[in-house]
């Protein structure tokens, strides 16, 4: 249910108090441009189309990089003080300490182009049922803890609606499993078609 996502990067050395900011408002659009061509071919339109942007960053002379969100529309020198302080504090909150006073580097450039949040809801419709008949048929099974095979009922999956209960030995069959349940089990099938098993004391 995560929504539908590409995550691109371009790797391009600056310091930032020397950025080129033609140069990065063009490799932040080409990589929009990607994530937009990507999920419009995937059948987003470009109004559901979100874009995050971030570069990695770090002080000059250190080996590990943050990553740092940047603003949105078109950057240019007057966003400098804001980076600088997003950049600062997310250091601050990593390794509880100031940084050294040198200049900042940025090593990658980011874009993540998404699609809109998918909505979940797990209940089911109004007057939503369960198909077919319940009890597919019985069979023996062998149970280990009581040394024998047991006739044993046979449910279908797919057939079980909210409120139905049963005893085990159980069997309940589906294309993608099959749940055994002991005939200490006692189960049944919620408001969201989850089958909860619950085992008695000896």
């Amino acid at each position: 249910m995560a929504p539908l996502a590409f995550d691109f990067v371009r790797s391009a050395y600056s310091r930032l108090d020397s950025l080129d900011w033609k140069f990065v408002n063009t490799l932040l659009g080409e990589m929009a441009g990607e994530g937009r061509t990507v999920l419009e071919g995937s059948g987003l339109s470009a109004a559901g189309i979100s874009y995050q942007r971030s570069a990695d960053m770090r002080y000059v002379g250190q080996g590990h990089e943050v990553s740092v969100p940047l603003p949105d529309g078109v950057l240019s020198e007057q966003h400098l003080p804001r980076i600088n302080a997003a950049f600062e504090e997310i250091y601050r909150t990593l390794y509880g300490r100031e940084g050294p006073d040198v200049a900042i580097e940025v090593i990658n450039w980011r874009v993540i182009a998404s699609g809109p949040k998918a909505e979940m809801d797990f209940h089911l419709p109004s007057g939503a049922a369960a198909r077919g008949k319940t009890l597919k048929g019985s069979r023996p099974a062998y149970f280990p803890e009581h040394g024998r095979y047991m006739e044993t009922p046979v449910y279908d999956r797919y057939a079980l609606a909210p409120g139905f209960t049963f005893t085990g030995p159980a069997i309940i069959e589906e294309r993608e499993s099959t749940l055994i349940v002991g005939a200490r089990g006692r189960g049944r099938v919620d408001e969201g078609l989850n089958v909860v098993v619950e085992f008695a004391d000896e």
